[in-house]
């Protein structure tokens, strides 16, 4: 198998570049040359922490604290620096990669979750839509309960986290919580116990639905 003109220029180094190493040239007097590399820059992102938080970082787990609340995290050490600077929050990849900045976009988008919920807790609500058969749903003990879901005997149930509040007001179902993903958790919960297959969904409508999601800024 021939060799292209490229890898044969004397000073190239072409074949020790590896394969995906940039093979763009430029001519200095008499020899071609590799390109410079630019520089390398790890992604950083800063967090301010309002009045009255506090910050603990024990190993790989944050905590945040205001007043009687108190939210925590896990982050992978491996891929990720989390330290405090002054009244900030500094996230540090450790690597210059995609993977590293995805990571700390993810971790900065947390944090701020994290400080909105101990402001104030995220609120979603869904509504019993009953097309064929009315549908009575009760809870007992962090276990919500629905009964006649299409004329059916069985009592579907779901698990409540502890840490979330659920409220059943005739059709109307509010489910609020601090931390955002047990809320949201629970609502996708309650949307996929009456989850319908092999049926016409424009005919058969029953079911629990959300109909608002928590949405803002922290002010």
């Amino acid at each position: 198998m021939s060799t292209t003109r490229r890898t044969r220029v004397r000073g190239t180094g072409f074949r020790k570049m590896g394969k995906f190493r940039p093979v763009l040239r430029y001519r200095a007097k008499k020899f071609i040359k590799p390109m410079p590399i630019p520089e390398k820059i790890k992604p950083e992102a800063l967090v301010e922490l309002p009045e009255g938080v506090t910050m603990k970082i024990d190993k790989n787990k944050v905590t945040l604290t205001k007043s009687e609340n108190s939210l925590s995290r896990k982050f992978p050490t491996s891929m990720l620096t989390i330290s405090q600077e002054k009244n900030n929050i500094k996230l540090k990849g450790n690597s210059h990669n995609a993977k590293n900045r995805a990571i700390v976009g993810t971790f900065n988008a947390h944090i701020n979750n994290m400080l909105k919920g101990l402001e104030k807790p995220f609120l979603y609500k869904l509504r019993i839509a009953s097309v064929h058969f009315p549908m009575t749903a009760a809870i007992n003990n962090n276990i919500f309960e629905l009964k006649n879901f299409i004329g059916g005997k069985k009592i579907r149930k779901a698990i409540i986290p502890k840490d979330v509040d659920i409220t059943v007001n005739g059709s109307e179902i509010e489910i609020s919580s601090r931390d955002i993903e047990l809320a949201g958790l629970s609502a996708n919960r309650l949307e996929q116990l009456t989850r319908i297959v092999k049926r016409d969904r424009r005919v058969f409508q029953d079911g629990i639905f959300i109909i608002e999601k928590p949405r803002g800024k922290l002010e």
